[in-house]
């Protein structure tokens, strides 16, 4: 498969992380991420997983089987990277208007944006 391609999936899996984190997460994710097993981190999770099964669905060269595993394990990544995030944000006390707050954001989003890149490159490499 070319490098575009890669690329192009690459972007795609970005972007769904913006949608998704961002513009899709009701507050019932938002509020629930915190507790360990709850539903609501889960659902995050989920549509983190099927919308990039989506993506992959349709550009991977790999077959469904392998894409829907893959999928399932960026899930339960997702969810325990959130879920150690809000435990950090929690014992910091921190909150939007201080820097460490940010810090522990910022380590969440590059801790996703790595998750991707260990996709595509299994995908792809």
């Amino acid at each position: 498969m070319s490098g575009e391609a890669m690329l192009v999936t690459l972007l795609l899996l970005q972007l769904k992380h913006l949608m998704a984190d961002f513009f899709w997460q009701t507050r019932w994710m938002v509020e629930n991420k915190g507790q360990y097993g709850h539903p609501g981190g889960w659902a995050h999770a989920a549509v983190h997983g099927g919308a990039s099964a989506v993506i992959l669905g349709l550009l991977a060269p790999i077959s469904l089987g392998l894409v829907l595993a893959i999928c399932l394990v960026e899930c339960v990544v997702h969810y325990h990277i959130d879920w150690i995030k809000e435990q950090a944000v929690k014992r910091s006390g921190a909150g939007p208007t201080e820097k460490r707050f940010w810090n522990i954001t910022g380590t969440d989003q590059a801790l996703h944006q790595v998750t991707y890149l260990a996709m595509v490159a299994m995908i792809f490499l």
